[in-house]
């Protein structure tokens, strides 16, 4: 198994192969499971983000029981729409994309912990978003998903990604960093930058705390998946 990051990116340059593929290859390895299996495995959870990303979405969106939360990916969709954003469509398209995501988490919806649920919506801001941009295969962003998966097991083992022990910065960033890191690899770049985007993107989300209203994954929680995907 990888501790460090170092480790990774050594046994890239060593062995050429994509960080995605490392990490395939040490699932496979220690879950017993064949390659077509953990393969399927991680498609599933690609599905399982596109439905909450086009839920939260569509229609009026979804909107929490509490009241605290949304509607507001949808505003964000009507606003790009417009064709006249302040931060442009590819950065807009990304948070709206994270905000839906949270939006369904709020309410009680299917998501996919990347790496918990209340950071849910920041890896599919990005990735999402690089689908149209880069015009990526389900290959492509299957791979994108186990090169997160990868540093952020790094991250798990050596610090936190539980808000409530490690602050927000062990939430959203952690999946801000995943996202950065498998965003570089995706887009060819190697492992080292990949290494070195996981640090930059981690290192402007520290100090981060966890101070949630009503104690509820909700208020920060919702917009700060679209700070973290925008920062990824």
């Amino acid at each position: 198994m990888y501790n460090h990051i170092k480790e990774i990116v050594a046994a890239a340059e060593k062995t050429h192969k994509p960080i995605s593929e490392l990490i395939i290859e040490q699932e496979c390895q220690l879950s017993g499971l064949p390659r077509e299996k953990v393969w399927q495995r991680m498609k599933y959870n690609l599905q399982t983000m596109r439905a909450a990303v086009k839920r939260g979405e569509s229609g009026n969106g979804v909107f929490s029981k509490t009241g605290l939360t949304g509607g507001e990916a949808i505003k964000l969709k009507k606003y790009r729409e417009k064709g006249h954003t302040l931060s442009g469509d590819t950065m807009m398209a990304a948070v709206e994309n994270a905000i839906a995501t949270n939006e369904v988490n709020a309410a009680m919806g299917v998501v996919c912990a990347t790496p918990t649920a209340g950071s849910s919506g920041t890896l599919p801001g990005v990735l999402f978003l690089l689908e149209k941009r880069l015009q990526l295969s389900e290959e492509q962003m299957i791979r994108f998903l186990f090169t997160a998966g990868g540093f952020g097991m790094v991250i798990a083992n050596n610090a936190e990604i539980a808000g409530a022990t490690g602050g927000c910065q062990a939430e959203v960033g952690s999946a801000s960093a995943m996202g950065a890191a498998a965003a570089v690899e995706v887009a060819g770049g190697s492992a080292e930058q990949s290494a070195q985007a996981l640090s930059i993107a981690m290192s402007t989300l520290l100090g981060l705390v966890c101070d949630p209203i009503a104690g509820l994954v909700e208020v920060p929680c919702v917009k700060r998946n679209g700070i973290g995907a925008g920062n990824a």
